[in-house]
């Protein structure tokens, strides 16, 4: 960790959890000794989100967010830990020490933050000024644009949208104090080539100030407003210490005020702004780069599951939606694809159509599978055999990585039905492609999937166990009844690795300072559920009866799993399943530990 323990559990200790989840607006009622309140990472009807002032912990029992008061905070603002333990420092004036090791990096540092404080004071500075242009008599043909494609006033005020005068010196100008360096090091003015001499970056253009979920004005898009003019169509702030385009979306902070775990995704600032004026308010804008990992993570810490993908209709547009997909799918999202008809954008379609219609298109989204599907499906012609034989084939590799037997079987089917071969002969290629001889069904009664309801409380139950019993933890490792591999799950596995090395020394932890050691939030939130209501034992025998049964519940688990793996290879299954009979006499012992 950058920080020592104890700086990090005095900065919580300084920043009530009730206080500062109240402080984002979530409205919290008192209830059986908790605070009580609509989850503010997914859309709920019915409270589920619960904060326990006493262990300074929060727990959503409908979408499982859980952990401290520094996850809560990294959530809602999509920060790292570090940022997030410096936001919460800050809101206390509590001074963090020093980490960097030598003195140039503390200077970099310090002058990257500065850098940064800048950037974000010029921003708010000048997205005033542009708004306050846009009211003005020299907006009044920009304000007729607006209007004429339907943006009320409203609906302006809502993203500060302003405009930036068509003067080469307009800052200058207008904020003769400041000097020109500062709003270059924003992004605001260039310096000439041929002189000495700076110029506005943004001339003659709409601009879209780009917020970020923290509130702050971290760039600008500016669309031009002249006509036969050789610029392009639209600009963005350059890279600065606030701004990377690839880290933010447009209209993020407004679509989390929606509160929908369904995010829409479009290409340009004028599609936002036509999304949530006919009442698409979950809409976000990609700003003329591609989908990075950087996006996928701010759409699902925005308490997101699905995102729809809107992207022009043009070739660009579904290269674009292609490279899209893996990027989305690693951060388990589930996502659909919408092809707009007769128009190049949402835009266009809801001027044309009306939000009725758009409506109907979202709902009938096709799945990214589909879509891959129909993409090749244009590169071939179906009415030749050799045309459908590639097609047939290229299908294979795009279902090759489904999980599910039942998707798989459901999209060879449609294959099956475009090209004539037989559904048995795409599986089986299917199948070939995956190194498999034959698709494996297996009962759920003879092994729990890692998803089970069963498996995961028996896991639970033993982390808990180990987290809060170093005698327990001991045992368990010197027993060799279960491994940190065999648990199931890597992030079930860095905990009990965890337990069995805190173990080793004489610090104690509570439960809110474990959730320090991981910045994943699926480990904070298995170690919110496990914390918020936990198992207690009246006596170590009890427990020691706990975690003998569920070890070996577990053991059992994971060499059914192996046997099934081991199918082929009789030698190595028969090893297995000798292991799986011998589990009854494994013993843990807290004695031992």
């Amino acid at each position: 960790m950058l920080y020592s323990q104890d700086v990090i559990s005095e900065v919580k200790t300084l920043n009530d959890i009730v206080d500062i989840v109240a402080s984002y607006g979530v409205r919290l009622e008192p209830r059986s000794g908790e605070h009580v309140g609509l989850c503010p990472f997914h859309n709920e009807k019915t409270a589920s989100f619960s904060v326990n002032r006493d262990k300074q912990m929060f727990f959503c029992h409908g979408c499982g967010a859980g952990g401290n008061v520094l996850g809560f905070v990294r959530r809602m603002e999509n920060l790292d830990f570090a940022d997030a333990l410096k936001l919460l420092a800050e809101r206390v004036h509590f001074n963090l020490p020093e980490k960097t090791s030598t003195r140039e990096e503390k200077e970099r540092a310090a002058a990257q933050a500065s850098e940064r404080k800048l950037c974000e004071e010029i921003n708010k500075l000048v997205a005033r000024f542009f708004y306050d242009n846009l009211y003005e008599e020299s907006g009044a043909a920009t304000r007729e644009y607006l209007e004429n494609r339907g943006v009320k006033p409203e609906l302006m005020r809502k993203f500060g949208l302003g405009l930036s005068r068509d003067e080469w010196s307009g800052l200058a100008t207008n904020f003769p104090e400041i000097s020109l360096h500062k709003f270059e090091t924003a992004g605001l003015v260039k310096k000439g080539q041929k002189s000495s001499g700076y110029y506005d970056r943004f001339r003659g253009r709409l601009m879209f100030p780009i917020i970020d979920t923290r509130g702050r004005v971290i760039g600008f898009g500016g669309r031009t407003m002249k006509e036969d003019t050789k610029e392009a169509k639209y600009l963005n702030s350059p890279e600065t210490a606030l701004f990377k385009k690839s880290e933010c979306l447009y209209g993020l902070n407004l679509a989390k005020k929606a509160r929908k775990d369904e995010i829409i995704v479009v290409e340009g600032y004028m599609d936002v702004v036509a999304m949530h004026m006919y009442g698409f308010t979950n809409t976000v804008g990609v700003l003329g780069t591609a989908m990075r990992n950087t996006h996928a993570r701010l759409i699902k810490n925005s308490g997101a599951k699905t995102v729809i993908l809107i992207l022009d209709s043009d070739e660009a547009g579904m290269r674009a939606a292609q490279r899209a997909i893996p990027v989305l799918i690693k951060e388990n999202l589930k996502l659909k694809i919408l092809e707009i008809p007769d128009a190049k954008d949402p835009d266009e379609y809801l001027s044309k159509f009306g939000a009725s219609k758009f409506a109907t298109l979202l709902a009938n989204a096709k799945t990214y599978l589909g879509f891959q599907l129909d993409v090749e499906k244009r590169k071939h012609d179906l009415e030749s055999a050799k045309g459908k034989e590639n097609y047939a084939k290229a299908a294979v590799n795009i279902l090759k990585p489904i999980e599910s037997n039942i998707e798989t079987e459901n999209y060879a089917l449609e294959v099956s039905r475009d090209t004539g071969f037989s559904l048995s002969a795409i599986l089986s290629d299917i199948n070939k492609k995956r190194g498999e001889p034959e698709r494996i069904f297996v009962s759920m009664a003879t092994v729990r999937t890692k998803n089970d309801s069963g498996l995961k409380n028996f896991k639970n139950c033993l982390l808990h166990i180990v987290l809060t019993s170093k005698s327990a933890a001991r045992a368990l490792e010197k027993s060799e009844c279960l491994s940190p591999d065999e648990i199931g799950g890597e992030s079930y596995k860095k905990l009990l690795e965890f337990a069995f090395e805190h173990a080793k020394n004489t610090q104690i932890l509570s439960p809110n300072d474990i959730m320090d050691f991981f910045e994943s939030d699926e480990v904070h939130q298995i170690l919110a559920e496990i914390f918020i209501n936990p198992t207690k034992y009246t006596s170590e025998a009890a427990m020691e009866k706990d975690l003998n049964v569920i070890a070996k519940k577990l053991k059992e688990s994971w060499l059914l799993s192996q046997i099934l793996a081991k199918k082929n290879d009789t030698i190595a299954a028969k090893s297995l399943e000798s292991q799986r009979k011998s589990i009854n006499s494994l013993n843990i012992s807290l004695r031992d530990g």
